[in-house]
């Protein structure tokens, strides 16, 4: 008899340390509220207005839905897994769309979709689709993912196609599909992390199928309150046909339309101060893109966030400047300043309150052989909502 209490007491004291060595969890975030926004463009002294309001949600954050998971290998080693989904506010839609092409390191429809092992001794490596190194350091602690016009480094929320105003400076590495990344252990408070990709359509010889290449690298270095935090990206990738590759078959010859590849660079440094209530930390970025060897764009944010606890609350306040090149010419050159004020109130641990308001002015300056045009956008948003985390 007691044989089989010793023997069921094992069985069970075994159980339960593998249970306890392996977990799934469930968790998420929802974000809604409602939305005011007014955009305003003036070309050739003609004002245009389009205003858009309504309950929309996801100011202070997109909304998603997603399972995480870990089990202990042994050797110190564990392998985990990720997968997260966007949700619509409102109509709690699930967006499990998967958008290629450079236009889907940006999308939010699958967020993240990952394998990896971890070891405290030898650092992380993740598989699958991930936001990037250089998403890390643009993205900023102070009101931070925010989706509302004002964050000029992060989040542009003002665009005009003819005018090439978009200031989101890792627009292009937001995520990356079918990749690795490596994390280093933290040494005396540096770590490190190395990305890359090589997403092609190997099942075909056709010179437009999809071909996006990521390399980036990226370092943190903490000290007490201080944090400093740098890095480089490039996303490469096939985008728009030109030129051609001739075959010949039965004295026939066929021009097929070959893809434009298209290389963005682009560098990131911030540092942050955090203690006592306070934030301040600063972010710089550039980024240029290329194609076929000529200069498409180029792009300058310098980027100052404030944020002060007073209790439960915590106002805060962020001002950028930019500069947008296209071409080698400067032909269509823009200068933009943008700022967002506000407060976060919390109201526990999982739940807040937000109320926000943000600007944007881009100037714009076209050449023509007539005369020199000013043109100019601007934009505001007010935001209030409420933002749970489970």
């Amino acid at each position: 008899m007691k044989k089989s209490l010793f023997a069921i007491a094992a069985i069970t004291a075994f159980a339960g340390a593998a249970q306890a060595q392996s977990s799934v969890t469930v968790y998420g975030l929802y974000d809604g509220g409602y939305n005011a926004k007014d955009t305003a463009t003036t070309t050739a002294g003609v004002k245009t207005n389009t205003t858009t309001g309504g309950f929309t949600g996801g100011a202070q954050a997109s909304s998603r839905l997603g399972f995480r998971g870990i089990e202990a290998i042994g050797g110190g080693t564990s392998a985990t897994f990720n997968l997260e989904y966007g949700v619509s506010p409102g109509t709690g839609t699930t967006d499990t769309s998967a958008t290629t092409g450079m236009a889907g390191q940006s999308a939010t429809g699958v967020r993240t979709s990952i394998v990896g092992l971890t070891n405290n001794a030898f650092g992380t490596v993740n598989i699958g689709r991930q936001l990037t190194g250089i998403h890390t350091i643009i993205a900023g602690t102070v009101f931070a993912g925010n989706n509302m016009i004002g964050d000029l480094a992060y989040q542009n929320q003002v665009g005009s196609t003819s005018y090439a105003t978009n200031t989101r400076v890792h627009t292009n590495a937001v995520r990356m599909n079918n990749s690795v990344s490596y994390v280093t252990p933290t040494f005396a408070g540096f770590n490190a992390r190395a990305d890359y990709s090589a997403d092609r359509n190997t099942t075909s010889d056709n010179p437009n199928q999809v071909s996006i290449g990521n390399i980036g690298l990226s370092a943190a270095y903490v000290n007490g309150p201080f944090t400093v935090r740098a890095g480089f990206h490039t996303a490469k990738g096939n985008n728009a046909a030109s030129g051609g590759v001739s075959t010949s078959t039965a004295n026939v010859t066929t021009v097929t339309a070959q893809s434009a590849i298209v290389t963005t660079t682009i560098n990131a440094v911030s540092a942050r101060y955090s203690a006592q209530g306070l934030t301040a930390e600063a972010i710089y970025g550039n980024n240029k893109s290329e194609s076929l060897g000529v200069q498409t764009s180029k792009l300058n944010v310098s980027q100052l966030n404030v944020s002060y606890d007073i209790g439960a609350i915590r106002p805060f306040v962020k001002y950028g400047i930019g500069n947008t090149q296209t071409g080698l010419s400067g032909a269509a050159d823009t200068n933009t300043t943008a700022m967002q004020v506000g407060a976060v109130y919390t109201m526990s641990k999982r739940t807040n309150l937000y109320a926000a308001y943000g600007q944007t002015e881009i100037k714009v300056k076209t050449s023509s052989t007539a005369a020199l045009v000013n043109n100019k956008v601007s934009a505001q948003q007010a935001a209030v909502g409420m933002m749970h985390t489970f």
